[in-house]
């Protein structure tokens, strides 16, 4: 395991990491840690190298949890439902469409009627759209859209679900699951060829075996596609690099734990992908350093987010965090503060550059319910540039 940089720092979180594999790390019988994984030496090991080519064909890449969760339910736990989600689907698609961005990864769109909405609008700003088939839709919520003249070529579009599901998730008394799409296209400035992928994995730290076998079955797929293409990944991962306390958060009157379980996910789909980080690459991020920020947690956290310290925080690392009003009224006081969404790539050496990296649509906007944020998660955009094809 140590001999893959992503992984080495696990083995010193864990009792005895001598005969310990990737896969005996996932199995039932695996051994757990019993201290906070550290990637610190990995991350600072990502921030030296280059970012790659600032020169190129610029590609604009938005990935974003549109929080339009509204009638699935998780027995035995009942109803759960996102806030605000009529009026913000109302306005969701014009507002984030208007930004012109190249390409679109988004996630939790999971009623079709929110699709052809979306659609409509898409396809009046020249946009092309890819969500699954009507009738397995449901099965992941997924939505990719391209700038229409960014495409040219042979195109390959597909629908997977993940193999390992949480028992007991139903949308509409039918059951369901998570999975991902991927396209496949030459991108036309450059001539490259170009696989966009955009996945929701399983979240809650109590599933993390079943998140990152999730996690590994999506890395297989793509690290299969040719060495010559551009892989872009967009993810809801509902996983963080580091997470310092193995409990934080109060669910139902229980402590949350099985954090430090959740840090295997993010380096496990790197490893099995071939995959980086757009966040980590060529820049020192400061995930260790903003997570040691987050106050400690109390009973009092579900009443006021974050203990009233939003303001001290980083504002560009986390992507779900309680200082997001819908994310305080959907899951305030459960969940850790975290970067929880990412965009992955992997591109022939030479090939891409990762311009500019940051978070989006992280401010309050005014809507037909109020002025509250457009998601409960904050959306993640690279701009990478591409070289032209020799």
């Amino acid at each position: 395991m140590t001999s893959a940089p992503v992984l080495q720092h696990l083995a010193a979180s864990l009792p005895d990491s001598g005969s310990v594999t990737p896969a005996t790390l996932l199995s039932r019988s695996g051994p757990l840690f019993v201290t906070a994984p550290d990637p610190s030496p990995y991350l600072a090991q990502q921030a030296q190298l280059s970012r790659g080519p600032s020169d190129g064909h610029p590609l604009r890449v938005l990935t974003f949890n549109l929080g339009l969760l509204e009638k699935r339910s998780f027995l035995p736990f009942g109803a759960q439902q996102n806030p605000n989600v009529p009026s913000r689907r109302a306005s969701i698609s014009e507002r984030v469409l208007k930004d012109d961005w190249d390409v679109l990864l988004l996630q939790e769109v999971w009623d079709w009627s929110d699709v052809t909405r979306l659609a409509e609008v898409a396809e009046r700003q020249g946009y092309v759209w890819f969500a699954g088939s009507k009738r397995h839709h449901k099965h992941h919520g997924l939505v990719i859209l391209v700038r229409g003249d960014l495409i040219t070529g042979a195109q390959v579009r597909s629908e997977g679900r993940f193999a390992d599901q949480i028992r007991g998730g139903r949308w509409t008394g039918e059951q369901t699951g998570l999975g991902y799409l991927t396209w496949s296209f030459t991108h036309a400035p450059s001539q490259r060829h170009l696989r966009l992928s955009t996945a929701q994995l399983q979240p809650h730290p109590e599933h993390w075996r079943i998140r990152t076998l999730q996690a590994r079955q999506l890395g297989l797929d793509l690290a299969a596609t040719s060495q010559e293409t551009i892989v872009v990944l967009g993810a809801a991962l509902y996983a963080a690099p580091y997470y310092p306390e193995n409990a934080f958060g109060e669910d139902r009157g229980e402590p949350v734990s099985g954090w430090w379980q959740s840090a295997l996910t993010w380096p496990m789909l790197q490893l099995y992908g071939n995959l980086l980080d757009t966040r980590t690459l060529g820049h020192a991020l400061g995930d260790v350093q903003a997570m040691h920020a987050i106050p400690d947690w109390n009973p009092g956290w579900p009443k006021r987010p974050m203990n009233g310290d939003c303001p001290m925080l980083p504002p560009h690392i986390f992507t779900t965090t309680d200082c997001n009003s819908l994310h305080f009224r959907a899951r305030g006081g459960r969940d850790y503060p975290a970067r929880s969404d990412h965009v992955f790539f992997r591109a022939p050496d030479g090939a891409v550059g990762v311009f500019q990296t940051g978070l989006a649509y992280v401010q309050p906007e005014v809507l037909r319910s109020g002025r509250h944020e457009l998601s409960d998660h904050y959306g993640v955009q690279v701009e990478l540039r591409i070289q032209p094809s020799l």
